[in-house]
């Protein structure tokens, strides 16, 4: 104790050595700061724990830092951090001091702090107190406060918001009172609260849920005004924009959302994707379009983002060890933040770095059509480009140009503007998705015919000048014209036999020596045996003539083609023509054995094809057509049809109240004009009017009635449905 109050008379002297950053104190000094040496770097104040949140001040001189062992008053400056006060000094530390949040009172109530601890408790403290600060202890949550707010136009109003899943409000000036209302967010806490910096009486709540609720206080009784499912987990920050009609929002889905609450819109404004869980937002001063915000964990950076170009931070303060709890911008340049690393800092905006400087202006990009667009940096342009090779016009007017002046006519300044970027396109043959889209959709797949699936295939090959391919089909349905299911019938095949033996002068020795010579190649036993084979064919002639199936059987041998074949599909998966190799394969898929993973390889990589230049009827007849169960469960992926609401025409998904019911305007779909019910079954409506319902409602209706039965004065003719039968 004697050590505090030492610190304490200290601290209100105001006489502190300077100190290097981060330096150890000695034992018994005074406390640690870190001074910034130059004014390149920022000004630093090293505390003696972790700190939570911090309030700047009405007048902007002084600024409360807390956390769980520190609460502090620092004056800060262009050069130096003062200490002023410290509220812990002389205090019992219990739990009622271990601060998550911190806000200072408005000009009415300047001299008011308020803190929120992990105990549920609310700690009011008057600096015009003499000795202890405390001035009132308010118990009446049940859970943690996560944080605390005055009303911007009546200091005396205080907000808070509760892990227990409500919001209290409390009028200070009556201090045996307890809280004035209570707000029931209907969900299991309540991460933050602010109120509207112009429409005072409002403010908006974020939820564990994701979602935003916008409250008026003037009708405490009632329900909230407005809720948004804003974010797809725990939403843990809101910030109104200065002109009190839009919020950001950020939360654990690594996401930064601005809404606008004054109109009915369930979509953001704008959405920025972010690294790390956003914990803190807050919008800059000045700068409609900027807002700043850090992460939970893992990120030790203070990110300004320009909502209108979200994915990349306009800057980035990187001072921090570990990860800020708390910001707060003295103005439009000048931002305060504290953190877990013990360290409250003052940062200029002119200190900050633009991650867009650190990233490379020289790209290059392909798409599916074999174009390839690429981007070369001015200032790196010598290393890349060969200037004999452009326009002596761009050299020389890269050589001469100057930055336009006021006196420059918009007509010199387009003549002379060159671009920070050379920008272009380049086409490259590599891929002809022209020829690769016509055969998608004409190729015959079907293995029923071989001969006549290849001509076609040859034929439109041809067609559209693909020769190579075109020969490919050629050659595969000569190889299978000869196959027994591709063959004429059995009395064809004798014809032609004794056609050729008539030839031969009636000698089967001379046909069997010819077919021996095409297909059956002779070898060292066969030559010493000629005599012996001779003699028996001779003695065989008139067998031959009177079985010609045997005939058949012995002089066509069927050639076995697979490996060829395989041999084909080899070389084309080589080429990495996944389409030939998907074609050849349905189309010789009877003939064929193939594993079942290359199967899957070739029709995985075609049906990516298909889908990125949009064929997505060929796509799913490819995957009906293979056997490979993995690929034919592709056509059974995303087979869910939404429909769109009647009424409002938002897309109904059926996520709160069903698929029958829209979640916009609470109304039921396709509801019968008789019962009132929705109609799940056969629907009949008026063209005109667009009322209707249930057919036996609408037929016993019409029996005695012309007009709707839902009084809107149309006369609807249903001559259709009184004529039919009746069941």
């Amino acid at each position: 104790m004697k050590k505090n109050a030492k610190q304490q008379n200290v601290a209100t002297s105001g006489k502190y050595p300077r100190q290097s950053p981060l330096a150890i104190p000695e034992s018994g000094g005074s406390p640690d700061y870190a001074l910034r040496p130059n004014q390149a770097a920022p000004l630093q104040a090293h505390m003696s724990g972790n700190l939570a949140a911090l309030s700047l001040s009405p007048d902007s001189e002084s600024v409360v830092v807390a956390g769980r062992e520190v609460l502090k008053i620092l004056s800060v400056s262009k050069t130096e951090i003062r200490e002023t006060l410290n509220l812990r000094s002389g205090s019992d530390l219990n739990l009622n001091y271990s601060s998550n949040d911190v806000k200072w009172g408005n000009n009415a109530t300047r001299h008011k702090i308020a803190t929120a601890a992990a105990n549920g408790a609310i700690v009011l403290w008057d600096l015009n107190k003499i000795g202890r600060k405390v001035d009132r202890v308010i118990t009446e949550h049940t859970r943690v406060v996560n944080r605390v707010c005055f009303q911007p136009e009546n200091g005396n109003i205080l907000l808070s918001a509760s892990q227990d899943g409500t919001m209290k409000c409390w009028d200070l000036r009556e201090s045996n009172r307890g809280s004035w209302h209570t707000f029931e967010g209907k969900s299991e806490s309540v991460r933050d609260v602010q109120f509207n910096p112009v429409v005072h009486h409002e403010f908006a709540a974020v939820m564990d849920n994701g979602n935003i609720q916008k409250w008026d206080m003037r009708n405490p009784k009632g329900m909230y005004d407005r809720k948004v499912s804003a974010h797809s987990g725990t939403v843990l920050t809101v910030d109104w924009h200065p002109g009190g009609r839009m919020v950001a929002t950020g939360g654990r889905d690594k996401m930064i959302k601005v809404w606008d609450m004054s109109a009915d819109s369930r979509r953001p404004i704008y959405t920025i994707k972010t690294a790390s869980v956003v914990s803190r937002v807050q919008w800059r001063p000045g700068h409609d379009y900027e807002l700043a915000s850090c992460a939970l964990i893992s990120d030790t950076k203070i990110r300004i983002w320009d909502t209108r170009r979200p994915n990349l931070a306009k800057y980035a303060f990187g001072t921090h060890e570990h990860c800020p709890t708390g910001f707060q911008w003295l103005n439009a340049d000048v931002l305060y933040s504290c953190g877990k690393d013990q360290l409250f800092i003052r940062q200029e905006i002119q200190e900050s770095y633009r991650p867009h400087d650190l990233l490379r202006r020289n790209g290059m990009g392909w798409n599916i059509q074999g174009d390839l667009s690429f981007t070369i940096d001015k200032s790196s342009r010598h290393h890349f480009v060969d200037e004999s090779v452009m326009p002596s016009s761009a050299v020389n007017a890269s050589k001469r140009w100057k930055r336009p002046t006021a006196k420059t006519t918009i007509d010199e300044e387009l003549t002379t503007y060159i671009p920070p970027q050379i920008c272009g396109i380049a086409h490259l043959p590599l891929f002809d998705f022209e020829a690769f889209s016509m055969f998608a959709e004409h190729y015959n797949i079907s293995s029923e015919n071989v001969v006549l699936a290849c001509e076609q295939n040859s034929a439109l090959a041809w067609e559209v000048g693909r020769y190579r391919t075109a020969q490919t089909w050629k050659i595969v349905a000569l190889l299978f014209a000869s196959d027994p299911e591709s063959e004429p019938d059995t009395q064809d095949m004798t014809e032609s036999k004794e056609m050729s033996l008539e030839s031969s002068g009636g000698n089967a020795l001379n046909l069997m020596e010819t077919t021996h010579s095409r297909n059956l190649p002779l070898n060292d036993s066969d030559s010493e045996n000629t005599n012996e084979s001779t003699s028996s064919d001779k003695d065989s002639s008139e067998s031959l003539s009177s079985s010609p199936s045997s005939d058949q059987a012995e002089l066509w041998p069927v050639w076995q083609h697979e490996h060829t074949v395989t041999e084909l599909l080899d070389y084309y998966t080589e080429q990495g023509d996944v389409q030939m190799c998907v074609t050849l394969y349905l189309v010789l898929e009877k003939f064929l054995n193939v594993p079942e993973h290359r199967i899957e390889d070739w029709f995985t990589s075609y049906i990516d094809l298909l889908h990125r230049f949009k064929l997505w009827s060929t796509a799913t007849a490819v995957a009906k057509a293979c056997k490979v169960s993995r690929v034919r469960e592709m056509n059974e992926n995303s087979t869910t049809f939404n429909i769109a609401c009647n009424h409002c025409f938002k897309l109904v998904i059926g996520t709160v109240r069903g698929s029958w019911a829209c979640d916009k305007c609470h109304r039921l779909l396709n509801p019968c004009s008789i019962c009132h019910q929705t109609v799940r079954g056969l629907y009949v409506w008026c063209q005109s009017c667009n009322h209707g319902g249930h057919l036996e409602h609408m037929r016993d209706w019409f029996k005695h009635e012309t007009q709707c039965a839902t009084g809107c004065g149309h006369t609807c003719v249903l001559t259709p449905l009184t004529t039919l039968p009746q069941q």
